[in-house]
């Protein structure tokens, strides 16, 4: 059972949680003029207090009356959005979700720990303020990128957790999760590779990429480059010099930790 200070300070954090969702709607909204629209600073603030105030009550009565208090609280949320949309002829469900989230984030701000509430509050925060920049990134994906991405999506968190991490022969050198591991390394960073030339060019982006890889995994980073190369004969010269700096950042790593 928490103590009262516990459950003002875990509050304070489901305001803040609110508070800041809050602040990106409002300011995204602050064309409009009062009373024209369903959620903004305030309503956010609220949603987040609400959720934490649950959350209380939810510790002391049971977790039933969390998802009665949700159901009823996304029911009337849902409902000024609908209203709000067919008064400016705006279909979106953006708001809705988050003003749902944002009471689950503030509930588990009390009822469970804090770290994960607020990051997932931060995160939730910039892909809403980065509605336009994902949205230019998105139209611009071409058909082949689009799917490289859902490939490296379904490798990492569909195949990966279920392939079993253990060896499968007596000397114990065959591990299938760590070749599936490093797999989805080469392959990250062959298309983490070719995003950094569209946005740097050339030389840049092998730059850029070598060094970050060069953190990560100099072997996937050699190995990622060396598949380029292949398939790439003219920039082999360019590949090479960038599997020379991920190797070189990679004994730079490895010798300024402490055991190094």
């Amino acid at each position: 059972m928490m103590q009262p200070d516990q459950i003002l300070s875990r509050l304070a954090v489901s305001l803040a949680i609110g508070l800041l969702v809050g602040l990106e709607r409002g300011w995204r909204t602050r064309a409009e003029q009062d009373h024209h629209r369903a959620a903004g600073l305030r309503t956010f603030a609220l949603a987040g207090l609400t959720g934490g105030a649950t959350g209380v009550l939810a510790q002391e009565f049971g977790g039933l009356i969390l998802g009665i208090v949700f159901c009823g609280f996304a029911l009337v949320f849902a409902a000024f959005e609908w209203l709000e949309s067919r008064l400016d002829r705006n279909v979106s469900a953006t708001s809705a979700v988050a003003g749902m989230l944002v009471f689950l984030l503030g509930a588990l701000a009390v009822t469970g720990p804090l770290v994960p509430a607020v990051a997932a509050a931060v995160a939730m925060t910039l892909l809403l303020a980065a509605r336009e920049l994902l949205h230019r990134w998105v139209a611009a994906l071409s058909r082949a990128e689009i799917r490289a991405i859902l490939t490296l999506a379904a490798m990492s968190f569909l195949l990966l957790p279920v392939i079993p991490d253990r060896s499968i022969d007596p000397w114990g050198a065959v591990n299938l999760h760590e070749i599936w591991l490093l797999a989805i390394l080469i392959a990250a960073i062959s298309f983490a590779g070719y995003a950094a030339v569209r946005l740097f060019g050339d030389r840049l982006g092998i730059m850029v990429m070598a060094a970050a890889g060069g953190l990560a995994s100099s072997t996937a980073t050699t190995l990622a480059f060396a598949r380029l190369g292949r398939a790439q004969p003219d920039a082999a010269r360019l590949l090479g010099a960038g599997i020379l700096i991920a190797g070189t950042v990679m004994l730079l790593r490895v010798g300024s930790s402490p055991s190094g």
